[in-house]
């Protein structure tokens, strides 16, 4: 596999942040018909072809959140013009075959004197969509229930599962642990989403037996694909890592998910090495999970974290899943001040490779369990 390396870090000013929304402040002329742009945005929205007129719209066309075409009389500057008050109004521009923006318009006349409406002021809001955080919290919400039911069913398999079956037990109940704690965070989540959901609770615990149990849960879907499964962790051998081990666990688990999901034959592994600058003082660990996977062509390599959105080996390869997993560990890698690259060339397979600052390891008085 050929290298070519893309980076998602956490450090202000090197990892690619998510779209901010722009607002942007237009004045129309009704008299002389010309709209100005008032500040930077709207020319930059202007030039980027973001309709502002009905003029616009022949060559950029727009739908109301109920999926229909918006036409001339819709446009809330003209709106405002011929209604002389105030229009607000939300529509939705396209952007590419998945993603799409919401554009919130606030247009309010201008009047003489005699009454007479001699412009209109305008802004507009390009932003992408906001969720809605009542009904995820709600959904959340209702996820608790079965998973209380498993993390039940599970305790009392546990008691009663033949001594050939413990360790399938085993890895069921901590799979449906990790899977609930998810739900909490979710849930908590979807109630302040300002606050970003809950802190990060660091905690020193060993990381080869860490690993090696997330690498464990993933044994039956390769041995249903005949794919090999394999763990490195040598160089974590003996080291604890000071981490959140819920994010950290649903970080890793993710990239493994992806990793034996999209690989169709030969392997993947998870393999620990230490990241050394070039005098050779030590600077960190690496956790690498490597496949022999379809691979992730250069342009995709950015795209394929933001939600929804899938490179096209994984297209190609697979018509299921939903392209929310490398979102999720973008966030993930931000909130535990760690950094992501990501080394692959398409149809050779791929490395995703974290790397945990020296700051969150030390070495373990003796080896104690997860």
């Amino acid at each position: 596999m050929t290298p070519i390396p893309s980076q998602r870090d956490s450090a202000a000013g090197s990892r690619k942040s998510a779209p901010a929304a722009r607002i942007a402040h237009v004045y129309l002329d009704v008299r002389r018909k010309v709209m100005h742009c008032l500040n930077d945005a709207a020319r930059q929205l202007v030039a980027e072809g973001v309709p502002f007129t009905s003029r616009d719209l022949a060559k950029r066309p727009i739908k109301t959140p109920a999926g229909e075409l918006v036409d001339s009389a819709q446009m809330p500057l003209l709106r405002a013009w011929r209604e002389r008050a105030a229009v607000e109004a939300v529509f939705v521009l396209p952007d590419g075959d998945e993603r799409f923006w919401h554009l919130t318009w606030h247009a309010a006349p201008l009047s003489d004197t005699q009454g007479e409406v001699i412009g209109v002021l305008g802004t507009l809001r390009v932003a992408p969509p906001e969720p809605d955080w009542g009904q995820l919290a709600g959904l959340a919400h209702d996820l608790r229930t079965p998973l209380q039911s498993l993390r039940l069913l599970t305790f009392m398999l546990s008691k009663s599962a033949p001594p050939e079956s413990a360790e399938s037990v085993e890895r069921l109940s901590a799979a449906v642990e990790r899977t609930l704690a998810i739900g909490m965070d979710l849930l908590e989540w979807c109630r302040s989403p300002m606050q970003a959901g809950r802190p990060v609770a660091r905690t020193w615990f060993p990381l080869t037996p860490f690993a090696a149990a997330l690498v464990a849960e993933q044994l039956p879907t390769a041995e249903k694909k005949s794919i090999a499964l394999r763990t490195n962790l040598t160089a974590s051998q003996g080291w604890e890592v000071h981490s959140d081990a819920t994010r950290l666990g649903r970080l890793l688990a993710n990239l493994l998910t992806n990793a034996v999901h999209y690989t169709k034959e030969g392997g993947v592994e998870l393999k620990a090495s230490w990241r050394d600058d070039t005098e050779g003082k030590r600077q960190g660990m690496n956790l690498s999970v490597i496949d022999t996977g379809p691979g992730i062509t250069q342009e995709d390599q950015e795209s394929i974290f933001e939600p929804f959105r899938r490179g096209k080996g994984g297209k190609e390869s697979d018509s299921s899943g939903s392209g929310v997993g490398l979102a999720v560990v973008d966030r993930l890698v931000e909130e535990l001040e760690m950094t992501l690259e990501v080394f692959s060339e398409y149809g050779h397979g791929s490395a995703f490779e974290l790397v945990m600052p020296m700051k969150f390891l030390r070495q373990a008085t003796g080896e104690r369990p997860a």
